[in-house]
């Protein structure tokens, strides 16, 4: 892929879709989705290009809708690598990592895959009651400032560790402060946050993925883009 097109594609994605069409009322989110993206772009992965390019054949390559693909050779090896370590879905760990690379939330529509994000995340926003349609336009346009704000530091921060050499101390220390930082992002979603809810948004630190996974091993330069904090979206059956 031509880093033109790449930087063409970021500057108007608002986020990486993941979907299972075999979920009741995943075809109706989907489409409230679009019709809430009617002049932004949504990304969607290979993987599930390959396995529901039937279904999304009319929907590709038009808006909303934009196809892709690894920037780089380093980083599609990151996927493979995190794929082995973790055992997660292989859709999952291809999500994470294309929403740090391209800058934007990620969007996971139903509840076949809520759990294992659940189990990756550092931590989450939880609402009350159903959000209308304002509501939804304003916190995920929150969530596109997260990753947003969060991102250059992010990428900062893991190429001074690639250039002074990879370390589990100094990866662990990253992390820790990473938290904090996402204790403070937390604040933005006050309108709606409550303690004990639906979720809402996870925050998912991939140095906390490749920790756990011991991963990071062999981390390269090309790799850091795929390594910032990725808030996800859940996206539930109940929207208005």
């Amino acid at each position: 892929m031509s880093f033109a097109k790449y930087a063409a594609i970021v500057k108007n994605l608002r986020g990486v879709v993941l979907i299972d069409f075999e979920e009741d009322g995943a075809w109706k989110s989907l489409k409230w989705l679009i019709s809430r993206f009617k002049y932004r772009n949504l990304g969607l992965t290979p993987s599930i290009i390959k396995r529901y390019g039937d279904k999304l054949r009319n929907y590709l390559n038009r808006n909303p809708f934009k196809e892709l693909v690894p920037p780089t050779n380093a980083i599609q090896m990151l996927i493979e690598k995190l794929y082995e370590a973790s055992k997660f879905p292989y859709e999952i760990v291809e999500l994470l990592v294309f929403s740090s690379t391209y800058i934007s939330p990620a969007m996971v529509i139903g509840s076949r895959y809520v759990e294992y994000v659940k189990r990756l995340s550092v931590d989450g926003i939880s609402v009350c009651k159903d959000l209308d349609v304002n509501s939804w336009k304003l916190h995920m346009r929150i969530a596109d400032y997260t990753i947003l704000d969060f991102y250059e530091e992010c990428i900062n921060e893991i190429l001074k560790i690639i250039e002074q050499g990879v370390s589990k101390q100094v990866l662990e220390h990253i992390a820790i402060l990473r938290k904090s930082r996402i204790e403070k992002d937390k604040k933005r979603y006050w309108r709606i946050a409550c303690s004990d809810g639906n979720p809402l948004l996870y925050y998912i630190d991939m140095i906390d993925i490749i920790l756990r996974y011991n991963a990071y091993e062999e981390i390269v330069a090309d790799q850091a883009a795929a390594l910032a904090i990725v808030p996800v979206i859940i996206i539930s059956q109940k929207i208005k």
